[in-house]
């Protein structure tokens, strides 16, 4: 499955899984730099979930919330083969 196509802001809110429900080391996909990106949950909160993803400046970690995440099945090598939570 490719990156998801819809922005954050037009996703419906039925469809947006809350982010305490993503489990440390969930593969998803992140919105970050205008585009979805791979990633992996380190960490949750109710508000809130850490994720580490590749970007063009390289691996970052950083926080984002539930409209900026989503389930992703795919197998990324460059991140999933590597055991960072």
């Amino acid at each position: 499955m490719p990156a998801p196509r819809i922005n954050p802001a037009r996703r419906s809110p039925d469809e947006i899984a809350a982010t305490d429900s993503y489990q440390p080391g969930d593969r998803v996909w992140v919105y970050r730099e205008r585009a979805w990106q791979a990633g992996i949950v380190s960490d949750t909160s109710p508000e809130s979930a850490v994720v580490i993803r590749g970007g063009q400046r390289g691996v970052q970690e950083e926080t984002v919330t539930a409209p900026h995440l989503m389930v992703r099945d795919d197998e990324y090598v460059y991140l999933d083969t590597v055991t960072y939570v």
